[in-house]
């Protein structure tokens, strides 16, 4: 298996926006219940977007937590043995499908997402083409942030209010 529950990745990448130190971030196995946070989480997150996009996905909400359940990896981002935040990740085929990364609100601002999002592409550049995430229009700041770190929309996705983002990890064509 390959990833965060396959091994420990540290990182030490991007400075913290609020000291200019670089950052650490470490990305664990997430626990039974540091899943459960992350799930509360994204519901919180997409609560005012979970009937389009289940209708899109054609999944009522008690599919999507199965969904989620049983597919891609779940991953605690810690910096200082803290936690700062979470991802769930998951691997298709050549495809490192970035389902969700969430930073805790007070940890934001520091680097932790983009040290997250160059951790993963270094640790999956030999297993995947590409890294794929959906970013919703109304969070700009993470949209600037997966620009930042070289991501391009390569589809707009209307009816949900959603931009899909790739990132090569190859110098093979994103389409």
């Amino acid at each position: 298996m390959i990833g965060c529950m396959s091994c420990w990745i540290r990182c030490t990448m991007d400075p913290d926006l609020r000291t200019g130190q670089p950052v650490e971030v470490d990305l664990v196995p997430a626990t039974a219940g540091e899943r459960a946070v992350l799930w509360s989480m994204m519901r919180e997150e997409l609560a005012d977007q979970f009937e389009r996009i289940t209708q899109v996905l054609g999944l009522s909400w008690e599919e999507f937590e199965a969904h989620y359940a049983t597919r891609g990896e779940a991953c605690t981002l810690r910096r200082g043995g803290e936690v700062a935040g979470y991802c769930w990740i998951e691997l298709r085929e050549r495809e490192l499908h970035l389902h969700a990364i969430m930073v805790l609100p007070g940890q934001r601002g520091r680097g932790i997402g983009s040290a997250a999002l160059r951790r993963l592409e270094a640790e999956f550049r030999d297993h995947a083409d590409v890294i794929e995430l959906g970013v919703s229009h109304d969070n700009p700041r993470a949209r600037s942030l997966y620009e930042r770190v070289g991501f391009v929309v390569v589809t707009t996705l209307h009816d949900v209010g959603y931009d899909i983002m790739r990132k090569p990890l190859t110098e093979v064509p994103l389409a």
